[in-house]
């Protein structure tokens, strides 16, 4: 495949490829001879619509539009189904953001989990304000990922519902991953960014926890 002569002036920041996948263009991934595709910093494909040089289509990256057919498979069967993402990073805020577009309405994003846990305690016996899962990160300046763990781990069986949490987060510390095995409502502690992989064993739990079979305990994928 042949590269558009795009270059953006960044540095020090995730990069991703992109494609026009109009069909009936000569440069789109779908000719392996005359596909053209940009690399793009991560920011930069979120912050503006980039479009084709050919055809004028908007150029997606492969990986998001696979993450977001993941996640739209996981909630197809449930529009009552809502998330909690909680990180201090506002740009995986807005790479989740631009996965899931418009079509999680029930996505909820905060920069200190605080709020969630004082939502969660106050409304615990009311199914529409409680998240089916949690995305958590670990880092956070003002209370962080573990002492939201340890509040949380003391009312999550008052919960009128089940409550998955994810940890996301760039830590590879071995105690890390060995210490959350300790709440048994952590389902998995996963590095960024989300992959096809991960979201697919949210969907096989989540399935699983329909279905009434107890759920795994956390494990890394």
């Amino acid at each position: 495949m042949n590269k558009i002569n795009t270059t953006f002036t960044m540095t020090n920041t995730e990069k991703i490829t992109c494609y026009c996948f109009n069909k009936d263009c000569a440069a789109s991934i779908y000719n392996d001879s005359t596909c053209l595709s940009i690399q793009v910093p991560l920011e930069v494909a979120l912050s503006r619509t980039l479009n084709c040089i050919e055809c004028g289509a908007e150029l997606l990256s492969p990986l998001l539009i696979e993450i977001k057919k993941d996640i739209l498979n996981l909630i197809k069967d449930d529009q009552n189904r809502s998330v909690a993402i909680i990180d201090d990073d506002i740009i995986f805020h807005e790479t989740v953001k631009s996965i899931l577009k418009d079509n999680w309405l029930n996505a909820s994003f905060y920069m200190d989990p605080e709020p969630v846990y004082k939502a969660l305690y106050i409304n615990r016996n009311k199914n529409a304000e409680i998240p089916n899962i949690i995305f958590l990160d670990l880092d956070m300046p003002v209370m962080d990922g573990w002492e939201f763990l340890d509040l949380f781990n003391n009312i999550y069986r008052s919960l009128v519902k089940p409550v998955s949490v994810y940890i996301i987060s760039n830590s590879v510390d071995p105690a890390d991953q060995k210490r959350i095995k300790s709440y048994p409502f952590v389902k998995s502690f996963i590095s960024k960014p989300l992959t096809r992989h991960f979201l697919g064993k949210i969907n096989e739990e989540l399935s699983r926890n329909a279905a009434g079979i107890e759920l795994k305990s956390a494990s890394n994928w």
